[in-house]
């Protein structure tokens, strides 16, 4: 067997593993938004259960990219892949996290949620959930034309968290909404806003591993 034949099936592995990762952290994901749109306690506990495994594939990966890196020595467009998975499935451990951060926020709003306020989240959730769902399909096909769109898209959740924001201010100063409950939803909301940016990362990282070019930069 060939030096470069060993490298490519190596590739192919990684490449696996990668796509298996962004498939969990996106299940997870759904999960976790599905538990806080119908308030759903059940599904909540087992979302902050099943993140662990998110957590292994990326220890996982790490250990199997800078093997590549050390045995193969890739160069060019698969030295190019394999930093950029080495980098992007960080982003795709934190969205992992923060559907469990959504879901405990979930456990913490049990009887207490805000109808007027929900429509405004739940649209912030459908967003962010598209943009990962693209990412990561960006990620399977290197594809930087669908990369751009989710990097776009980020400022429509921008415009939402802070359509929540200004929601929460006039319920509290109202005095229709509990004062923990602007907490709890604030913190949802802006967990929706970091999983956005970690759906752009991801993309500005498909972008590297095409063109070698990271956040207009040229790299290698």
């Amino acid at each position: 067997m060939t030096l470069r034949h060993t490298l490519q099936e190596s590739i192919e592995s990684l490449k696996r593993e990668v796509a298996a990762m962004a498939d969990l952290a996106l299940h997870n994901l759904r999960e976790g938004l599905r538990a806080f749109k119908d308030g759903d306690l059940e599904l909540a506990k087992r979302v902050m259960q099943e993140d662990d495994e998110v957590d292994y594939y990326e220890e996982k990966i790490a250990k199997q990219a800078l093997k590549i890196i050390w045995k193969e020595q890739p160069v060019a467009t698969d030295l190019r892949f394999v930093t950029g998975a080495l980098k992007l499935i960080t982003d795709l451990e934190r969205i992992g996290d923060h559907a469990s951060d959504i879901a405990e926020m979930t456990l913490h709003l049990e009887g207490s949620r805000n109808k007027r306020v929900l429509p405004i989240t739940s649209k912030m959730a459908e967003v962010v959930e598209k943009m990962v769902l693209r990412a990561i399909e960006a990620l399977v096909k290197v594809d930087i034309e669908i990369a751009d769109e989710v990097i776009k898209t980020d400022d429509d959740v921008d415009l939402l968290f802070n359509e929540v924001l200004a929601k929460m201010t006039t319920e509290l100063k109202s005095d229709k909404i509990d004062a923990n409950e602007v907490i709890y939803v604030l913190m949802v909301a802006k967990y929706f806003e970091r999983i956005g940016d970690h759906a752009v990362n991801i993309a500005e990282w498909i972008i590297f591993i095409s063109k070698g070019i990271h956040k207009s930069t040229l790299l290698f």
